[in-house]
This record gives structure tokens, sequence and C-alpha cells, in this order.
């Protein structure tokens, strides 16, 4: 096996086309691939390679929605990286005219020429799978990332199995897969969700009239996956990081710092603090439609929060946007630089397996603080503060306790502050049973003391 570094730029041409750039052997080679649909480059994000989120491009007579560019964006990548993977793991370094080929057999592009007969031709698995992803795609409103989930399930299906069919598929078959996974060094968790998303698809087959062998879709993984551990900031270190001053050669980091706190009061994704508007906030709550899941949410602005909506009052963006939010990867890179400025160097231990193979990685919080731990860190220090799930799943969108369960990982953070009341019910009982015994006068030095040093 070798390592086979590659880079992927994604560009418009001259003529508005979206095109893929590869380039790897040291950048000595280099292919071009036409994505297939055209942007308007007025709504083209040059930094993230992407047609910018919910625009509609018109280009040519032709109207098209960023999502269906993005996701076939995402499908041409996946597909360039598996047949990268490929070729490492065969100890090969693929010619031009040898990617190309690849990766357009994996898309489909490449068909078998077939003689004119009156017998109408069966389709094949992956004409199928893309009937599969135009149908489900429009009726169920799939998102770009649930888009992405499939099409990498099925790479990782024909990565096993170059030539597989809907005849090949079998119990076997799956074992087989299993075994790809495992040898790629898959985490039992990835495997169990990948098995769960390609079932997901088989079952729409079934359901429409393409029979699928017996035992596949009944297939138990069996696979040992250990329950996932939640990263979040704790209570006094959520606290301790938003006051935090950090150099003023390092703004960046205050930013990036500011954003994170602000969804860990608030318990927004990223994706709805890139899009949050003062449109958006009505007297002191924020109300909007969440982007992930379109459910309506209010929250209350507590007090921390407002102070940063208040420290970028100077920001103003075209689309009416209230933070200067960077890429969601730059502010993951932004916030391991603030956390670890910031000592937030508790260890979090990792366990995990890989087929029977038992892991176990210790890191430093800074190292693996991302955006989402800011919700995380809204559940969980809500619930150690004592405000009730209802509450907390009111302002998260969580439809039901079930579903906010992999957030709460608080069990000894709540039981310490809970417990607490034991300690201050005592020091209160203590200072009242000692006033009951003080005369007039005493109570009236006390009084004097606490108004002098107020």
């Amino acid at each position: 096996m070798i390592e086979i570094s590659h880079s992927c730029r994604t560009f418009l041409n001259n003529k508005g086309q979206v095109v893929i750039r590869v380039r790897w052997n040291n950048r000595k080679d280099e292919v071009g691939f036409s994505v297939g649909c055209n942007a308007d480059p007025d709504k083209w994000d040059k930094e993230n390679q992407r047609a910018r989120y919910n625009t509609t491009h018109k280009v040519g007579g032709k109207t098209v929605v960023a999502r269906d560019i993005n996701n076939r964006v995402s499908q041409f990548l996946e597909c360039i990286k598996e047949s990268f993977t490929e070729y490492s793991l065969n100890s090969q370094l693929p010619t031009k005219s040898e990617l190309k080929e690849l990766v357009n057999e994996k898309l489909g592009r490449i068909k078998e020429k077939v003689v004119d007969s009156p017998i109408e031709r069966e389709k094949s698995f992956r004409e199928i799978f893309n009937d599969f992803l135009e149908v489900c795609s429009t009726e169920r409103s799939w998102s770009e990332s649930v888009h992405h989930k499939y099409v990498q399930a099925w790479n990782h299906l024909n990565s096993c199995d170059p030539n597989i069919s809907l005849a090949t598929l079998d119990k076997n078959k799956m074992t087989e897969l299993k075994k790809w996974y495992v040898k790629n060094g898959y985490r039992n968790r990835t495997t169990v969700k990948q098995f769960r998303i390609l079932k997901s698809f088989l079952r729409w087959i079934d359901a429409n009239g393409y029979p699928v062998e017996q035992g596949v879709l009944s297939y138990k993984v069996n696979l040992t996956v250990t329950k996932k551990e939640v990263t979040f900031l704790k209570y006094k270190e959520l606290l301790h990081f938003a006051s935090f001053q950090f150099p003023k050669s390092k703004e960046y980091l205050d930013r990036a710092r500011d954003m994170f706190c602000f969804m860990a009061f608030t318990s927004l994704r990223y994706s709805d603090l890139s899009a949050l508007k003062r449109a958006h906030i009505s007297n002191g709550n924020i109300e909007m439609y969440t982007q992930k899941t379109n459910d309506r949410i209010t929250i209350p602005i507590i007090e921390n929060a407002q102070k940063i909506i208040d420290k970028y009052s100077w920001y103003h963006s075209k689309s009416g946007t209230i933070f200067p939010v960077a890429s969601n990867q730059k502010l993951n890179d932004y916030l391991k630089e603030a956390a670890e400025l910031a000592g937030l160097d508790r260890e979090v231990v990792e366990t995990y397996f890989i087929g029977t193979q038992r892991h176990e990685e210790i890191h430093k919080f800074y190292e693996t603080i991302s955006c989402h731990d800011g919700r995380r860190t809204f559940v969980c220090c809500s619930l150690a503060l004592g405000i009730s799930p209802t509450v907390v799943m009111s302002c998260t969108g969580h439809a039901d306790y079930e579903s906010m369960k992999p957030y709460i990982e608080v069990a000894d953070e709540t039981q310490k502050m809970q417990m607490e009341k034991w300690n201050t019910h005592q020091y209160k009982s203590d200072i009242i049973e000692r006033l009951d015994k003080m005369n007039p006068e005493q109570l009236k030095e006390i009084c004097e003391y606490i108004r002098n040093i107020a």
C-alpha cells in the first residue's frame, strides 16, 4: 500500500461551467472533470468552492438550484477519493487516463454498448441507485449532507466490489463489505452507520419491484460499538472561555471564541448561527426556522448572549446576518487554537473498536473542540443548572427526550451541582440560627458592616 497525496479544486471556467481539477504525483499529473452543470459566477462561493447556499442559478436558459450543483460536486469528489483509495491499496500510481476512466466508471458515465433489441434492457444496479437518489431526494426534501451520505455508502460498496450487481449482492457479499470496512480502518460505529444507510436504499429497491436477495435486509453486522463520547464545556470552563482575554494580535481567536460561546448560550447549530439575522430577534428571543430540520424554534436570549450581539453591532452584511462567521472548517481550526491558549486542556478519553480490536486514545480537550460542542454545551450546562429537559428541548428543537440523549453526558457535573445544594442549605440554616440568637444591637452592627462593604 502506498500513500497517494492529491488535491482537488472546484471552480467555474470562463463559460460558467463547474469544473473539478485533480492533481497528484507531486502535482505532475493533472486531470479535469466537468461536473455537467453551470453556475452563476455571482452566486459562487470561491472560498468553499461551492454554490452559495439557497441560491438559484439561471445559465444558458437552464435553471438549477445550489443544492443540485453541490450534490453533484460532492458525488464527483467522493468518487475521486474512492478511486485514489483503490490505487493506494493496490500500491499503484494511476495515469491520467486510468484515473479519468475509473472515476467516470464510478459515476456511471461509461455505458456498455447495447445492440438494438425488441426486449427492453434491464436497469443496471447503478441506474437503480440513481433513480433512488432522484426520487427520494425530491420526495423527502433531502439536504446536501443526506444526499452525500447515500453517495458515500454507494461508493464504499463499489470499492469493495467494482463489479457489484443486484444479482451478486447476497449475505456473503455483506460479510465481504464488513471486512472491507475493517481492513480500511473504519471504526465499528461508522461501519454500523454505513450499513444502516445501505439497507435504507435496499429496502427502497425491494419495495419498488427489484427483489433483494433473501438475508441481505436482515443481515446483522454484529460489531462491538462503544458508547459515543460526547464532548462539551463544563459550566465553569464555559464562563472561563467566554471571559478569556486574547492578545490583540489574535483578534481572529477572540471572534471564533465569541461564535462558539454564542452557540453554547443559545443552542444554535453552526448553520443557524451563519444564517442568523436581526429580523430573527424579537422581544428578547431568537425566533427562526432551523436550516437543518426546518423546525421553528424560540430561544430566550440570556445576558451572556446579548453581550455578544451588542459586541458585534458594528457588523453589517449584504445578506443581513449579524455575525462575521468564518467557514465551518476555519472556525473549527481557530477554536482549537483559542481553546489551547485559554488552557482548556482537560483530558478526554476516547474508546472505540475496529473489528475486534479495541483502541483507546487520550486527547486534550482543545484538540477535539468543534462548533457542534457549543450546542452540546448548551444542553449539558442547562441540565446541570437544573433547567427542565422540556425547556431545553424547546430551545434545541429536539422532538423527544430520546433524540436528545446523545447530548446528555453530564451525570457527574449535574450531580455535583445539585448535591452542592446540601452544603448551601447547611450554610443558610447555620446563618439563620445565629441571627435568631442575636440581639438588636448585634444585628445593627452586621447591617452596618454589610452596607460598608457592599
